[in-house]
């Protein structure tokens, strides 16, 4: 009886561990310098590209202090079900503290046929190949690309999202399929403020400014858009296709419709229909360099059909990017190009941009609970809608960065 009760004891203690122990905790604490000599953040309602501010004259600002924080338990309840709850502290985004992710995983025990898994809650669709921090953070640079900057901003997700994966031979491919709804306003950011580049993420209460709009679309929309929000009440989808290469290289390709209805609104808020295709490599030709690729198309409408979709914006934007691992260190070099087209023949809103961004960082381990980054970025872009506040349609960006990120 006492070996019994004394079995139960540990396995009791054993799932406690679990579900508290210290391997369930883990943060990240991230102080940051960031100089910028161009136009107003998207941030603050503006058209620039990142989310440092710059002067608007030419001139340099810089700011310095606690960017973010980030604090995710990850309990293992038994072998088949875990979960994921995160909340994030964002000096840039209001507001500040909110919810990142929560969800429910469950994963079936391996076997001949493969292996199923899924998961239920609010979560980002498995798109970028940047993210891979504790709390959807960036590992190799500050800034993301502008594809997965825009995910981060407008494609989070709440539904339910299963996978399977099999092996055949040396290659490995599984796919993914995914239900869900709370993304209705995505669109819009990428439509009225066009693309930008930074490590900002939405959560449950995010709310984003806008820049200035036409006078056909002030009275419209509201000056503000919320990523998380359900209006239309109709569910979208995605789906995924991976394929692990007996070589060092993966492919991966994703499609995503949110199937808004274009009309249902809800103080001011649109539900928009927006879909896209993205098309993703990783290659690693010797073990010290891996390249990274991905390329996105899509399109977002909005509105009544009088004669027309108010909004109708076709998007595309694609990156290439190396990481040269250095000693302890690792070098990671970027370059990003980006475009936007109105499609609609009044031109309501003023959608067209095109432009590109180089990005160049350096990441070096500190301690074991500390990282270093330094990062220089240019950004050169050309957007019409500027003239609504004044600036010149063309604008150039320089953004220096360097952060020390704490982690445990």
């Amino acid at each position: 009886m006492f070996a019994q009760l004394a079995a139960v004891g540990a396995a009791q203690a054993q799932t406690l561990e679990g579900i508290f122990g210290r391997d369930t905790i883990h943060g990240l604490a991230e102080v940051r310098w960031a100089g910028a000599n161009g136009e107003p953040s998207w941030i603050d309602g503006g058209f620039g590209k990142t989310a440092i501010t710059g002067r608007g004259d030419g001139g340099w600002r810089d700011t310095v202090g606690v960017s973010q924080a980030v604090v995710e338990w990850r309990p293992h309840f038994n072998f088949a079900v875990s979960a994921v709850v995160s909340a994030q502290w964002q000096a840039d985004t209001h507001p500040r503290l909110d919810l990142d992710e929560a969800y429910l995983q469950l994963r079936s025990p391996p076997s001949s046929f493969g292996r199923v898994s899924a998961r239920a809650g609010y979560f980002y669709p498995p798109v970028s190949l940047e993210h891979g921090g504790v709390g959807w953070t960036t590992t190799d640079l500050l800034t993301a690309s502008a594809l997965n900057s825009w995910i981060g901003e407008e494609v989070k997700v709440g539904g339910f999202e299963a996978t399977y994966q099999r092996r055949l031979g040396d290659h490995e491919i599984s796919a993914t399929a995914a239900v869900f709804g709370w993304n209705d306003t995505s669109g819009t950011l990428v439509s009225f403020r066009g693309w930008a580049l930074h490590g900002v993420r939405t959560g449950l209460r995010t709310e984003f400014k806008l820049p200035p709009l036409t006078p056909f679309l002030q009275p419209r929309q509201d000056d503000g858009s919320y990523p998380a929000w359900e209006i239309d009440d109709r569910p979208g989808y995605y789906g995924r296709l991976e394929w692990r290469l007996p070589a060092p290289m993966t492919v991966q390709v994703f499609h995503y419709d949110n199937r808004g209805d274009r009309v249902s609104v809800r103080h001011l808020q649109w539900a928009w229909q927006t879909r896209f295709s993205t098309l993703a490599l990783v290659w690693r030709p010797i073990p010290e360099i891996q390249i990274r690729a991905q390329a996105l198309d899509g399109r977002t409408w909005m509105g009544f059909p009088r004669p027309e979709t108010w909004v109708n914006v076709r998007f595309r934007t694609a990156y290439l990017m190396g990481t040269r691992t250095l000693g302890p260190g690792a070098l990671s070099l970027r370059i990003d190009g980006f475009e936007s087209r109105d499609e609609t023949r009044t031109k309501l809103d003023g959608s067209d941009e095109r432009g590109w961004a180089l990005t160049a960082g350096w990441r070096q381990p500190v301690t074991t609970w500390a990282d270093l980054f330094l990062e220089a970025q240019q950004i050169e872009s050309k957007r019409p809608a500027r003239i609504l506040s004044g600036d010149a349609p063309q604008q150039g960006e320089t953004v220096l960065q360097s952060a020390v990120r704490l982690h445990f």
